[in-house]
């Protein structure tokens, strides 16, 4: 980690306030659905119009705060990621202006190519959604269990059953996606090596007649990316219906927990009213229980 500080100190700023940012507008999402909940039940219940346009305003407030932030957060993450790996990639090629004999004969032109272009870029991308997340998902999950708590500790239970199995899952596809993307990314490189020796040497293979040569060399390197990415991305794609699929199960699980308890309590009051109502009806009739 001290080797990238020098790319991180000169812009420290951004990338302290680009996840701060973040926060106004994870405050602003935790904060919506209660004051929406309060207009519907103390104003539209009540049919108080001062209430509703006091809590309006707080939601309109509350929006625009989110939006400041966002952009605010938006714009930080992206200039700390775009300098950090624009120092980078300047270093990177410095590096290779001195490498020695042996280490330019170690990397083909390709090779140094994707490094500077296509893998830097892959470290920006990284860093800027890192940058945003940084401090948006623990601030969303933090908030919502202290919300779900404070509204039902009960029902809350259920979010914490489901997380640790999230959890489980989660680090089974990043485990298995890692490997898959690393060999994605050298089929890329010899690809690019490749390309960059036939269009270099593209007057040799035309005086030799080599280019079906070259062709069916290529074909052969294409079909080796293309499957390669679609190996990578199969785990993408499963990813993200898993998280949704987590997702539904909690609800239906919270619902269905809400349900079971609501019905419960209320065939409680119910039978707890029936018998207490026993010694009136008694008592109406003229007729008292024995022991009385």
């Amino acid at each position: 980690m001290k080797r990238y500080g020098k790319y991180i100190k000169p812009y420290l700023g951004a990338f302290i306030l680009g996840p701060l940012l973040m926060l106004t507008e994870v405050a602003g999402e935790i904060m919506l659905p209660k004051l929406m909940s309060m207009i519907i039940n103390n104003g539209v219940a009540q049919r108080n119009v001062q209430y509703i346009l006091s809590v309006g305003g707080l939601m309109i407030l509350a929006t625009l705060v989110m939006a400041i932030g966002g952009i605010g957060g938006a714009y930080f993450s992206v200039k700390a990621a775009i300098s950090f790996t624009s120092d980078l990639r300047a270093d990177l090629f410095s590096k290779v202006q001195e490498f020695s004999f042996k280490n330019i004969d170690a990397y083909s032109t390709g090779s140094l190519v994707t490094r500077l272009t296509n893998d830097i870029q892959q470290v920006q991308n990284v860093l800027m959604m890192g940058l945003r997340m940084a401090m948006r998902a623990p601030g969303m999950f933090i908030g919502a269990l202290l919300m779900a708590f404070m509204m039902n500790a009960r029902l809350a239970v259920v979010i914490l059953v489901v997380i640790p199995l999230l959890t489980a899952a989660i680090a089974v596809i990043l485990k298995t996606a890692f490997p898959r993307f690393t060999a994605m990314q050298k089929k890329l490189d010899q690809l690019n090596s490749g390309i960059q020796e036939a269009l270099t040497n593209v007057r040799v293979i035309k005086s030799f007649v080599r280019e079906e040569f070259e062709e069916d060399k290529f074909r052969v390197m294409n079909q080796d990316l293309k499957n390669s990415s679609l190996d990578a991305m199969k785990i993408v794609i499963v990813a993200m219906p898993v998280m949704t699929l987590a997702m539904n199960i909690t609800t239906l699980a919270v619902v269905w927990y809400g349900g079971i308890y609501h019905l419960y309590r209320t065939d409680t009051h119910v039978t707890n009213d029936a018998f207490h109502g026993i010694p009136a009806a008694f008592q109406s009739s003229g007729i008292h229980p024995q022991g009385e």
